[in-house]
């Protein structure tokens, strides 16, 4: 397979197995390699202690893509799509392409306007509710407004026991993500020397703060386009993934062979 492989990064709460229908949709096309970030899947929650903010989680992945021995197209969902931007300041060699669905990065709106700086304390309440109930013991309390915000109110009551049980184990690597989102440095201006292709897509129904996110971070970036997609909300990879998925096959694909280079028949009138 010629191509450039594609590195997808998941959503907290989540793990590489969320990558399981790309890669089914990309078969013989393009590899799809997914790994499990800090405190998911079979990853323990420490990441690189030395590092600040998603750097914490970046040096395992950039570790992962030098031994692929190429540049990869660079796939990242929510706090993946954060530290998919953090790899690719730290090492855009690294990085063909890049796709992310609104990214889990918000530390940039504490320095910016009045609608930036009430989305960012939005943000901070929700991540002091999550760290609240689990100092009180209540992980499950936690669990249920992180889940409810990032997808809607009820949610959480819909999932059967098994699942509560298994996401309110991961309050700890929520935290964690929080906590390294947070520290992070970056500036959107940070981003300008950005030149590798970039999609950013946002749904329509998902939370006002990763609307905003994203639009921001696709203009910043110099050489993005952004997808607004109706009728889709933040967890859309997981639950939509064939609106998303083609989004992302689409992008990757033009990147390998940009729509200039194609050759078409010449055609005569009949």
């Amino acid at each position: 397979m010629i191509n450039a492989p594609v590195f997808a990064l998941h959503s907290s709460a989540s793990n590489s197995g969320q990558w399981g229908q790309l890669a089914a949709d990309l078969e013989g096309r393009f590899a799809v390699h997914a790994v499990d970030l800090p405190g998911y899947g079979h990853a323990p929650l420490s990441g690189d202690a030395s590092r600040k903010g998603a750097a914490v989680s970046a040096v395992a992945v950039i570790r992962e893509i030098e031994a692929l021995g190429r540049s990869v197209h660079l796939v990242g969902h929510s706090n993946g799509g954060g530290i998919a931007i953090k790899i690719a300041l730290m090492r855009p060699d690294l990085v063909k392409s890049l796709t992310v669905y609104e990214p889990a990065a918000f530390h940039f709106l504490k320095n910016g306007n009045g609608v930036g700086q009430r989305l960012f304390r939005q943000i901070q309440l929700l991540s002091g509710v999550v760290t609240a109930a689990a100092a009180d013991g209540d992980a499950a309390a936690g669990m249920r407004h992180f889940l409810d915000f990032w997808n809607q109110e009820g949610f959480w009551d819909s999932l059967p026991l098994s699942a509560r049980h298994r996401f309110a184990g991961l309050i700890s690597s929520v935290m964690s993500d929080f906590a390294n989102g947070f520290a992070e440095t970056w500036q959107l201006k940070d981003l300008s020397g950005l030149e590798i292709p970039s999609l950013v897509m946002t749904g329509l129904e998902s939370p006002e703060i990763v609307q905003h996110v994203s639009v921001e971070i696709a203009n910043a970036l110099p050489n993005a386009r952004i997808a607004l997609l109706p009728e889709l909300g933040h967890m859309a990879p997981v639950f939509q993934p064939e609106w998303i998925n083609s989004r992302i096959f689409e992008h990757v694909a033009n990147v390998e062979r940009p729509v200039e280079t194609v050759s078409w028949p010449d055609r005569k009138a009949a």
